[in-house]
């Protein structure tokens, strides 16, 4: 067992989020590290199918150069 710990709830999960879209540039920065990568799930608390569409935003937010790929 962890001591004192609880485990973290997916944010999309429980705001009951649809769809992640590209364009929201705010939303998007949150889950980047400062040198321009996506954060993994650990370290962000996202469940496994909102990361994989976060991660296909964030891709599709680069290549539209809404985005960085590197900082």
């Amino acid at each position: 067992m962890t001591a004192g710990r609880s485990k973290k709830k997916c944010g999309f999960c429980t705001e009951q989020v649809a769809y992640i879209d590209y364009k929201n540039i705010r939303l998007l920065r949150r889950f980047m590290s400062q040198y321009g990568r996506i954060v993994p799930r650990y370290y962000s608390g996202i469940c496994l199918k909102h990361q994989k569409r976060l991660a296909n935003a964030i891709k599709l937010a680069r290549e539209m150069a809404l985005l960085p790929y590197v900082r």
